[in-house]
């Protein structure tokens, strides 16, 4: 049958003309040899002990090849190569191809399972070993020998003709990677494939003077680049030592000494180095970096301190032989928030296909196919996975063309270049290393006592790693996690071991009987731990320290060195308390409470963390502060957000008219401010709210609602019928729905009230990312999903104290919050961006209206309050100690109930033409008022200078490290970035600015909304709920006397 073209539009045809002339029928070792001839003393490979040059390793390979033919091997036989990276392993992989074989290299580290599983689904002829390999390993039972014996010089001399009749198209190597179907699977390359980048590409193509570092594993396909390309070329190979591959001060000597010119580096490695010694690259003449997902301030880094002459990010799937795509760094703008991948290598093409497997046009999302020379012959053995991946070329039909189909998601950029968007399977890159889920499922489900399986990754950024829940069988007798442990480290190399395995007595389905991956994550997180971990215990007196305030804290019985706390189920807020009780014991100045946090979810393992808490004693004291936040890149909106939908009818078009939408969409719900809007848009006739509650499925998310609003004063039954708990996470993708939900949502809604976040004041801005900018990016995407929806985002007034400490005096409405480089918490630096990105949406046509509310407070009457804020553990602990500090602190509360009337009424009265709305108290008072109000309900008070009562406060939570103030503390007594002021003095010494509320004065005007003045009967209401609450203790006898009156020295 004759494959009709699909149409391609002209640019991406013209992207896509990457022909040149390059020799396409030579085999690699045909091209190694004419090297050779031309080169003969010049250097091939050079290591730590010695150098060949191209004669020397000539001979070694011919002398090899003549020794594998002796064995018996034949063209097209497999040679495993079980070896480290060393010069004989250079000459073995050029001896298996002159001997017309098929090399496969194999890591001598992995499981001795792994490796006979590989051994024996490859087929292999020979293996070649280290001379220290026990011949009773893996290797046992195939033709094995040493590499030793493979490439000495002694003996007889080589055949001089070559007998083998190979084509290009022929395999050259297989690779193993990570199988989807629960297997690894063999990639099989031709020869044509690296030939076509090492000497088509005229960007990667090597000359004679150049030296190229080799700094990968000889098991990733890009050492196949590292080896080919100077010994294509006449170039020459330098191995370094391994050790100094992760010393950044040892590898930029190392790169001068040797006169590197050429490297790649993984994106791990490279943004190591390039944080350390950004300037190190400077002397090369190309370095290319990729794998995984290039950090643009590290790129940033590199071009500020000293580019090499050419820098590459390089993307490709092993499918392609090595390199598909490259794009070359030369800057890089200030809001970049990824460096594309650029376009296709010589010889090679690339695709953005849609889901109907036409070609994408420029700016659309789509899989990302790739084609040309370097499409590998397909899966070793499995006919049904290559024909799924390697489909016939339909955009440019011809004998014998294929596309691989990678998986990846990507969009053409209107210049021809290819941006990346992530994986659209279950294929997971885990510290720069590629996982099938699958693959760890089926090892699992292999146990004989484990039923059925399910991998998912927890956690962010350097801290992902894998969580399983297990089905085991009916006979196990519970002991289950503990022999996983030893059973998974016999076959699985590291990367890939789950740092967690969850016993469940079934795993969670979706209506469609597939595992449910969202509440898989909630399962792993919310049911009993058991880590699978090393079972060796704590080391020294710190990691004991550690370790038993990790027990106490987390309630598990037995800690062990690579134990990892996100694994073991911890919080924010117990991170933040473990944090605060370890400074304690382990004697570490106060002012590394808040480093503490953002070092503990660093390195979230027992050890590490230790380590890391022990170096901060003796840290100067500017060793704390974080990483800045790259603003510019981090609030760049989503280019495939269109605006260009029709609007939805529910938002008022002039002003104080009247107009309440049917359906609203409310995220954080059970939030302490959450159901008090619930409350009031379902009182203001809205017919249906759709909460968002994080829950594993609709009636776990009711239930939550339900508890949330009895918790909070609110009777659950008053609007039953107009809410709608809809189950879901900020931090997910979509919110974690399925295509379902998410239609619904889209269709039904419109308008979004966005006041979910996850809030800690301790915490960096990467740990509260997820919910607080994802969320919102989220938030963005379904109100432009189908029409466009209004956006009413609550924010914080906290976005605004950077102007303070940049000399701005006062921020009214209509002026953007500005100088976020100040900020001095992650949750302000969060709200910033998410702020930012709904003004920028607002700016291209998103109905928008922006709220900040400054300190919200108990109900006006009941007093009823969150009782996890910082005021309120001031509150508890003025009363508590006796002690306040006697500074003029301002008490700008606004009552919840106001708070949530106040937005209702601007919502479903007010247009949204992009207004922000300062919700503050225009009467407010100071912390005075305070200390009158507990005196006169009997308590003794007496204030003290600001020096002497931070001064008690760290004794105090030194002692009792529990203390509700114990996480606060920092905000009394660390710096403010940019200050020598701490934040809570910030707040008293003129440096917070003033703010305007005309706007939202004038969106009030007439609507009965008015916010109560922070007054004795305002300060009266939440002490009489502390105090109901059991949160402040009675009086004693002696106080109520004497009406709790005590001196003001």
């Amino acid at each position: 049958m004759v494959q009709l073209p699909v149409h391609v539009p002209d640019a991406v045809r013209r992207w896509n003309d990457t022909a040149t002339d390059y020799p396409r029928n030579a085999l690699i070792p045909e091209l190694f040899e004419e090297q050779a001839r031309l080169h003969p003393h010049a250097p091939a490979v050079l290591w730590e002990g010695g150098v060949w040059d191209y004669s020397e390793l000539l001979d070694r390979v011919r002398r090899g090849a003549a020794r594998l033919r002796a064995r018996g091997v034949r063209d097209g036989d497999r040679v495993a190569l079980l070896l480290p990276r060393s010069p004989e392993t250079v000459a073995a992989v050029f001896a298996v191809l002159e001997a017309g074989a098929v090399y496969l290299p194999l890591d001598p580290s992995h499981p001795a399972d792994r490796l006979s599983s590989i051994l024996r689904d490859a087929d292999v002829r020979a293996v070649v070993t280290a001379d220290t390999e026990p011949r009773t390993g893996p290797a046992g039972g195939f033709g094995r020998m040493t590499v030793a014996e493979l490439t000495s010089r002694e003996g007889p001399g080589p055949a001089e003709d070559r007998t083998t009749r190979r084509r290009a198209t022929d395999a050259a190597y297989v690779i193993y990677t990570s199988g989807s179907t629960g297997r690894p699977k063999g990639v099989v390359c031709a020869h044509r494939g690296p030939v076509r980048l090492v000497r088509g590409t005229e960007a990667l193509r090597m000359a004679p003077a150049d030296r190229l570092l080799a700094t990968t594993n000889p098991t990733f396909d890009v050492s196949c680049f590292e080896l080919f390309a100077p010994l294509l070329n006449g170039a020459a190979l330098v191995l370094p030592a391994p050790e100094t591959l992760l010393d950044p001060a040892a590898l930029e000597q190392l790169l001068d000494d040797r006169g590197i010119t050429v490297m790649w580096l993984s994106a791990g490695l490279f943004h190591l180095h390039a944080e350390q010694r950004p300037g190190m690259f400077s002397g090369l003449r190309c370095l290319i970096a990729g794998g995984d997902v290039l950090n643009p301030s590290a790129v940033r880094a590199v071009l500020e301190h000293g580019s090499p002459v050419l820098f590459l990010n390089g993307y490709g799937p092993t499918e392609n032989s090595v390199f598909s795509t490259t794009h070359v760094i030369d800057s890089i703008a200030p809001e970049a928030r990824g460096i594309p991948i650029g376009r296709p290598v010589a010889a090679s093409t690339a695709y953005v296909v849609r889901d109907d497997g036409t070609p994408a046009d420029p700016g659309e999302i789509g899989e990302l196919w790739v084609g040309g020379d370097g499409v590998a012959l397909g899966y070793l053995g499995d006919r049904t996975r290559t024909a799924a991946a390697f489909v016939p070329d339909r955009f440019r039909p011809g004998p014998g063309r294929r596309l691989y189909r990678t998986g990846d998601l990507a969009a053409w950029r209107t210049d021809g270049v290819i941006e990346f968007h992530g994986r659209r399977d279950r294929q997971v890159k885990i510290r720069g290393f590629r996982v099938e889920l699958d693959e760890v499922e089926t090892t699992l489900t292999d146990h004989p006592q484990v039923n059925e399986s399910a991998v998912g990754v927890l956690g962010e950024d350097a801290s992902q790693h894998l969580a399983a829940a297990v089905v085991p069988a009916p006979e196990q007798d519970g002991g289950l996690p503990g022999e996983l442990d030893a059973y998974l480290r016999e076959r699985l190399p590291p990367h890939m071991l789950p740092a967690r395995v969850v016993p469940v007595p079934e795993l969670p389905l979706n209506s469609s009987g597939k595992v449910d991956r969202g509440r898989l994550r909630e399962l792993t997180d919310a049911a009993a731990r058991e880590p699978v971990g090393t079972a060796e215990g704590p080391r020294g007196q710190d990691e004991e320290v550690v370790a038993e305030v990790w027990r106490r804290f987390l309630g598990v019985d037995v800690v062990r060195r690579q134990d990892d706390f996100l694994a073991l189920g911890g919080t924010s807020l117990q991170a933040t308390r473990i944090s605060a009780v370890v400074r304690e014991r382990l004697g570490i100045r106060t002012a590394f409470t808040r480093t503490l946090v953002r070092v503990l979810l660093d390195n979230p393992t027992l050890a590490a963390f230790t380590e890391r808490t022990s170096e901060l004693r003796h840290a100067p004291g500017d060793a704390g502060h974080d990483t800045p936040v790259d603003f510019a890149a981090e609030s760049v909106p989503d280019p495939a957000l269109r605006f260009d939908a029709p609007a939805a009818d529910g938002a008022p078009t002039k002003r104080h008219e009247e107009r309440v939408p049917r359906s609203v969409l409310l995220t954080g719900a059970t939030g302490f401010l959450g159901v008090r809007l619930l409350d009031r848009l379902a009182a203001s006739g809205v017919r249906r709210v759709h909460c968002l509650v994080r829950a594993r499925d609709g009636a776990e998310a009711l239930a939550r609602l339900r508890d949330r609003q009895r918790h909070y004063g609110l009777d659950p039954d008053r609007w039953a019928d107009r809410i709608a708990a809809v189950p879901g996470d900020l931090g997910l993708p979509r919110f974690g729905l399925d295509s379902g939900g998410w239609d619904e949502l889209a269709r039904e809604v419109e308008v979004i009230l966005h006041n979910g976040a996850q809030v800690n004041f301790a915490y960096p801005y990467e740990a509260l990312s997820a919910a607080n900018v994802g969320g919102t990016r989220t938030v963005l995407d379904l109100a432009t999903e189908r029409r466009l929806k209004a956006v009413h985002h609550v924010s914080s007034m906290s976005v605004i104290a950077g102007s303070g400490l940049a000399g701005v005096r006062r921020v009214d409405e209509d002026a953007p919050a500005s100088h976020p480089e100040l900020l001095s918490q992650g949750y302000a630096e969060t709200k910033w961006v998410a702020e930012r990105l709904v003004s920028l949406a607002a700016r291209r046509g998103l109905p928008v209206t922006i709220h900040r509310p400054h300190e919200i407070t108990g109900a006006t009457n009941s007093g009823t309050w969150n009782t996890d804020t910082m005021m309120c553990a001031l509150f508890r602990t003025v009363a508590e100690t006796g002690t306040a500090p006697d500074v003029p602190l301002l008490l700008d509360f606004i009552p919840v109930d106001y708070t949530a009337s106040a937005v209702v009424h601007i919502l479903t009265h007010q247009p949204c033409e992009g207004r922000v709305h300062h919700l503050a108290n225009p009467r407010p008072a100071l912390l005075h008022l305070l200390v009158e109000r507990l005196r006169a309900m009997g308590y003794r008070v007496r204030e003290q200078s600001y020096a002497a009562w931070t001064r008690h406060m760290v004794e105090l939570t030194a002692r009792d490290p529990e203390h509700p103030l114990a996480p606060y503390v920092p905000m009394f007594t660390e710096p403010a970035r940019g200050s020598t002021a701490s934040i809570a003095e910030m707040y008293f010494a003129g440096t917070f600015p003033r703010f305007g509320r005309e706007s939202t004065e004038d969106a009030l005007a007439g609507s009965g909304v008015v916010c109560p003045p922070v007054d004795a009967r305002m300060i009266d209401a939440n002490l009489r709920f502390l105090r109901g609450a059991g949160l402040l203790p009675a009086p004693t006898a002696d106080e109520e006397e004497d009406g709790g009156r005590g001196p003001t020295g």
